[in-house]
């Protein structure tokens, strides 16, 4: 057994973050009950809330009290105007770039086109459309602390590496480095689950009774986010899920972008869906697809008619997916599955056909208590969640203290 030792700057980064979190969460919150709910001792706060003070992180605020009479409270709230980050969506030939405040406002925001050919094309546009919006907002400019980055494809959030990318020809490329190099800020690179799963948590926190979750995107990529009170099992690992590079059916062949052949991800992804979809339609003559073009919404359409066909592609799905969850459901006795897809516009069978077989395929002692969900979050719902993280850990409040 390894013997571990706390750090003094890591137990004020972890201390720090703790009162940044109750005071966004319970704000205008007071002294005494930040110490109550911190459990940190009252001289701890005092120096902690002084050093966030004088940062304009946070700042006093009075309010009313219920029930009493005099002078108002005087509570701690987050000063989140004037701290900035640049929040960057690569998507298919295109690139969204947003300028918000850590609150998550949106104070610019603009779409670019994005077709680069390979790494060098794809850091030398990155970086030039940057610098173009900073330029075009320069007005609005104040302390921008940080750059978001959400992406689909293999990516190492830790390195700053994306691997190889669902859209795009580029290959590990180092990311995060030559963007710190180039503009002096941290750099938060992750797939976009990542940011939907902490989105959906610090949302239900209050009231969502389960903990130990698995959140699966259901879209163009197929990906999976692992929550345990809110930590995620990649934050512990320092290592990427890669849930669906998983090889899943090699007898059929199919290329994956990452490299590998017949991965889970190129038999369940939404375009897989629709390559299904057309395979099969010339077996089903009266199918609802024979006179529809052929989408995920006219599948749901389909299955919401009772159509065969559509009802086919949607247990295909579910038995396809059951198995790798299951094995999870196994390791972590995962007590809740939420899913971000637009299959869930038919979210009752789609459950009923995941569950049917998850059962069969993990202990019942935990498939049991499942309880499978859907996620209506969007990616841009999401941008500012793991800068609401790196707050939450103190990692970046470390940062802004040091100017």
């Amino acid at each position: 057994m390894v013997n571990q030792t706390g750090h003094i700057d890591q137990i004020k980064q972890l201390n720090t973050g703790i009162v940044y979190r109750i005071i966004d969460q319970h704000g205008p919150i007071s002294r005494i009950a930040l110490s109550k709910q911190s459990q940190l001792a009252p001289a701890s706060i005092t120096k902690i809330t002084r050093e966030l003070m004088d940062a304009h992180i946070i700042k006093e605020l009075e309010f009313p009290v219920l029930g009493l009479r005099g002078r108002p409270a005087v509570g701690l709230v987050v000063e989140s105007e004037g701290w900035q980050f640049l929040a960057i969506r690569i998507q298919d030939k295109k690139i969204t770039i947003s300028l918000k405040e850590i609150n998550a406002t949106t104070l610019a925001q603009t779409e670019y086109p994005f077709k680069p050919i390979n790494n060098e094309q794809f850091i030398n546009k990155l970086s030039e459309l940057i610098s173009h919006f900073f330029a075009s907002h320069q007005s609005i400019l104040e302390r921008v602390t940080a750059i978001s980055i959400l992406s689909d494809g293999v990516l190492d959030p830790y390195t700053g590496v994306i691997h190889h990318h669902a859209h795009f020809n580029i290959n590990q490329l180092a990311i995060g480095e030559y963007l710190t190099e180039h503009t002096g800020l941290p750099i938060y690179l992750h797939p976009s689950v990542d940011a939907l799963a902490l989105k959906d948590y610090f949302s239900h926190l209050a009231k969502r009774k389960a903990k130990n979750i698995i959140y699966l995107q259901l879209q163009d990529v197929v990906n999976i986010t692992v929550l345990n009170h809110g930590i995620t099992l990649d934050a512990n690992t320092q290592r990427p899920n890669l849930f669906a590079h998983t090889q899943y059916k090699k007898t059929q062949n199919i290329p994956c972008y990452c490299g590998g052949v017949g991965c889970l991800e190129t038999h369940t992804s939404l375009p897989a869906i629709l390559q299904q979809a057309n395979n099969l339609l010339c077996n089903y003559s009266d199918s609802y697809l024979q006179h529809n073009i052929i989408s995920i919404d006219s599948i749901c359409s389909g299955v919401k008619l009772g159509d065969t066909l559509c009802i086919q592609l949607i247990d295909n799905i579910a038995q396809l997916l059951a198995k790798p969850l299951a094995l999870m459901v196994n390791v972590l006795g995962t007590e809740l599955i939420l899913i971000n897809s637009p299959i869930n516009q038919i979210s009752e069978l789609f459950f009923d056909k995941l569950h049917h077989y998850i059962d069969q395929q993990s202990i019942p002692l935990y498939s049991s208590e499942i309880t499978i969900e859907k996620s209506t979050l969007s990616v841009s719902d999401s941008e500012s969640s793991l800068i609401q993280r790196a707050l939450y850990d103190g990692s970046l409040l470390m940062q802004l203290l040091q100017g």
